[in-house]
């Protein structure tokens, strides 16, 4: 099965489309970061799955999905929304819609509804014990939230208002943690993702 993410935050969506690959057994065909490249891409290819963020800045998402389903009428989509209580699917493309899910949540939820997807297709996600030993209790409670905030996908202005700090004062302790675990910057986010989903469990 491949799946394509279209995110204009495209670290955290390489991160959690690692996480697919890695625990679900997804190909993972590209991350697109526009409208404008998920739409060249899908001229050529047609992937099971796309997981499309609904807020794509001087984008419509609409334009997305009608050009995938237009092409691969056997697709399926996930919506990415930070409201997404507030969203209802137009009709058209409710037929292949798994599900719309919430950016504040942990991406257990993401994982659990991919899993479920895969499922019906006879496959399924397996959450295992991949994820490394880390030093978090040397962490600072300041510093844990830091990492709690970097597992659910936020980025370092977000966690500033969130925790009410400077941005200059996020970045310190991003740069505190990195040190702490012995990782770099991209690592740091890949290991916070996967950190939130792996306590989750996924039910076989």
């Amino acid at each position: 099965m491949r799946a394509l993410i279209v995110d204009d935050h495209l670290l955290l969506a390489q991160t959690v489309g690692g996480l697919l690959s890695q625990l679900c057994a997804l190909e993972l065909q590209a991350v697109c970061g526009s409208a404008a490249q998920a739409l060249l891409l899908l001229e050529q290819s047609c992937p099971d799955l796309m997981i499309v963020d609904l807020n794509l800045p001087g984008e419509r998402w609409e334009s997305v999905v009608e050009a995938y389903l237009k092409r691969c009428d056997q697709g399926r989509f996930i919506v990415l929304s930070g409201v997404a209580e507030g969203f209802s699917a137009p009709a058209w493309c409710q037929r292949a819609l798994l599900a719309v899910v919430d950016k504040s949540q942990s991406w257990s939820a993401l994982i659990t509804v991919v899993h479920q997807w895969l499922r019906s297709q006879g496959g399924g996600c397996r959450l295992h014990d991949a994820m490394p030993a880390l030093a978090i209790g040397e962490l600072s409670p300041r510093e844990q939230r830091v990492f709690a905030c970097l597992g659910q996908g936020m980025l370092n202005r977000e966690m500033a208002q969130q925790l009410e700090l400077s941005l200059a004062t996020v970045e310190s302790y991003r740069k505190g943690i990195c040190s702490k675990l012995g990782v770099s910057g991209s690592e740091l986010v890949h290991l916070a993702v996967l950190h939130s989903v792996l306590p989750q469990t996924v039910e076989a």
